[in-house]
């Protein structure tokens, strides 16, 4: 999925379920952020102390390092996360849409103690979450067979512009270069909410695929998470959450409009200042929009050199920080995953 989904669709699910703006905007920051946090290299601050940063973004890294590792650390906590279903080792790691795996990873969530970074985590759980829907079916290591993508059809779609969809795609974003990588072998196809396609996998079994309805599944089970977390940690609690069958049509709508990412999130910006999922606007919902650098800009001051060294430095405030917990979260989501909930299930990769 992409940041019309990871941040306007969960923006738009917090505030019906009953967060208010600003904690809706942090749940919704770090779902998207999980996309976005590309570097993990230590933080030297020039006032004293160091950080290190979480990666958690794979669609920014060279193909160089695009190793086993990378996919244990990156792929599997926070984008393919495994569905345990099956007996075969590589068959239990595959994605399943809200699988085993990903319900007690919220169970965890939901009785765990209060943490300073309780919606950052909040944020990244569902960002995992609604990735087992949009990435069901493939498996988040290099698995060539297991990843096959045959036949490949695109409504809409010619299979020449697809091709030159992916050529584009390998220029930009280097993970669609890695052979047998996730769903590398469609592109970018089911990430996109209005596409409908089909394919055959490794096992010659058939695929048919609307993914508007896969996304509206993902909302409405991600809408149930929210409700859960608000019903278990009250305090966060603005309002009484609206029933899930009042908004569902819009949600579906949106998902349905064909048009690239650009034109897709202005129609999510149009809905939520507009008041149409029927929670009255505020002036935060109308102003509504993501800034991957938002976080990082309001932490951490940063100086180039003449030599192009970058010099950092701690702003004030910046232990109870976005950006810091951010990372706090991330590091807790992927320890937990690696080391909690898949060795539970037998599935040792950490």
């Amino acid at each position: 999925m992409q940041t019309d989904f990871h941040f306007y669709t969960v923006y738009a699910l917090a505030r019906g379920a009953g967060f208010n703006p600003d904690d809706s905007h942090t749940v919704a920051y770090a779902s998207e952020h999980t996309d976005d946090a590309k570097y993990e290299h230590t933080l030297k601050f020039e006032n004293g102390g160091r950080f290190k940063q979480v990666l958690t973004a794979h669609r920014f890294l060279h193909r160089r390092v695009l190793n086993d590792e990378t996919c244990y650390r990156i792929w599997l906590p926070f984008h393919f996360l495994p569905g345990n279903l099956g007996a075969d080792f590589y068959e239990r790691m595959v994605t399943r849409a809200g699988g085993l795996i990903a319900k007690r990873l919220m169970d965890d969530l939901l009785s765990s103690a209060h943490k300073p970074y309780f919606l950052h985590r909040l944020g990244i759980f569902l960002h995992c979450y609604a990735d087992t829907w949009s990435h069901q079916n493939f498996i988040g290591i290099r698995r060539e067979s297991m990843n096959q993508v045959r036949k490949l059809k695109i409504r809409g779609l010619s299979r020449s512009d697809f091709n030159a969809h992916l050529r584009w795609l390998k220029k930009r974003i280097l993970e669609y270069a890695a052979p047998g990588l996730g769903h590398a072998q469609a592109g970018s196809i089911p990430d996109e909410p209005y596409r409908e396609w089909k394919y055959h996998n490794h096992a010659d079994k058939i695929f048919d695929i609307t993914n508007s309805v896969r996304a509206l599944d993902a909302a409405q089970n991600c809408y149930e998470v929210m409700t859960r977390f608000l019903e278990v940690f009250s305090d966060y609690s603005d309002n009484t959450p609206r029933p899930w069958h009042e908004s569902a049509k819009i949600f579906e709508n949106l998902f349905q409009h064909d048009g690239d990412l650009k034109n897709r999130i202005k129609s999510w910006k149009e809905a939520i200042s507009g008041g149409f999922f029927g929670w009255e606007p505020q002036e935060a919902d109308k102003k509504l929009n993501y800034d991957d650098r938002e976080w990082f800009k309001a932490a951490i001051a940063v100086e180039k050199r003449a030599d192009h060294v970058e010099l950092y430095e701690r702003k004030p405030g910046f232990e109870t920080s976005h950006w810091k917990y951010f990372h706090d979260a991330a590091a807790f989501h992927r320890f937990t995953v690696l080391h909690e909930v898949l060795p539970e299930h037998g599935i040792i990769c950490g």
